[in-house]
């Protein structure tokens, strides 16, 4: 028999390599710091925002005001995070603001 299909004997079982190849690719760890800011950042967007579709849309969506993806400027360092946490308050509390009387 030919091909690229090969049968294993009953009890046998494929190597190591052709295991990790159905497994998918090594990931790398992140550091515990840049998971903390990740999280503090997207627990506050999902406080912020009236639903989840809505917050994981900012966390992960280009903002050209600041300067590219909200999650990936929160993990760089915690001015980044910070920068993030600010302009998610300001967002809260512009929505909060009463529209202005013209009149």
């Amino acid at each position: 028999m030919s091909g690229a299909i090969t049968r294993l004997e009953v009890g046998a079982t494929s190597d190591e390599g052709d295991r990790r190849r159905f497994r998918g690719a090594v990931r790398s760890k992140l550091a515990p710091e840049v998971i903390a800011r990740q999280s503090r950042i997207a627990l506050l967007a999902f406080q912020r925002f009236p639903d989840r579709a809505a917050a994981l849309a900012f966390l992960n969506s280009v903002d050209e005001a600041l300067g590219g993806r909200p999650i990936d400027i929160a993990s760089t360092s915690e001015a980044g995070a910070e920068r993030i946490a600010a302009a998610l308050r300001e967002r809260d509390s512009a929505a909060m603001s009463p529209e202005p009387t013209i009149g």
